[in-house]
């Protein structure tokens, strides 16, 4: 009998934390109107949930939160803060996450890519050098525009992609971009 009451005693603490860490984890989702209020991490319309819409490619967003469903124009917003903890930002309908921030802007997008049979979704980088800047494609061209008065920056940029380095590799060592590492050593 002490068996068995030791044991649904562990399995009830067991079971309380689990749902008290799966809670922990959700973080409350949102959209940030502007670009301050990303910085900051201030989230208007808070969600339960966030409708991008971008496979009708609707111009807007719906956020259902508190019972009431509001809809709105994404070129009116920043981006939005989802439940996973991930930041996005709106350009032209589509929703790019916010991947690295640290001297210039990374964001990713998964595109449907034709790969055999059928489109795959793949991810797809891109930049900006300002938050305020258009997002576009990560190209050494594109960098160099970027980045005119980086000599360095480019030259190191162009020589890597002559050498078959992918610029949005991921280092796991290192926690970076290839393109960061460039970055960072064309400063110095």
């Amino acid at each position: 009998m002490k068996t068995f009451k030791f044991q649904m005693i562990t399995i009830i603490v067991l079971t309380f934390g689990l749902i008290q860490t799966s809670n922990a984890q959700k973080q409350q989702s949102g959209l940030y109107l502007t670009y301050n209020d990303y910085v900051n991490h201030k989230l208007s319309y808070t969600a339960d949930k966030i409708k991008k819409n971008e496979f009708i490619g609707s111009k807007n967003v719906t956020v259902v939160g508190n019972g009431k469903k509001t809809v709105l124009a994404k070129d009116q917003l920043f981006g939005y803060h989802d439940a996973d903890n991930k930041d996005y930002r709106f350009q032209d309908g589509k929703a790019y996450q916010i991947v690295d921030t640290t001297g210039f802007y990374i964001y990713s997008y998964d595109k449907l890519v034709q790969q055999g049979k059928g489109p795959k979704p793949t991810k797809v980088y891109y930049f900006s050098k300002k938050s305020v800047d258009a997002i576009q494609p990560l190209t050494p061209e594109n960098i160099a525009v970027a980045f005119p008065k980086n000599t360095k920056f480019k030259n190191m940029v162009e020589l890597a992609s002559k050498s078959d380095i992918k610029l949005d590799a991921y280092d796991a060592q290192s926690n970076e971009f290839k393109i960061k590492e460039l970055y960072s050593e064309s400063l110095q």
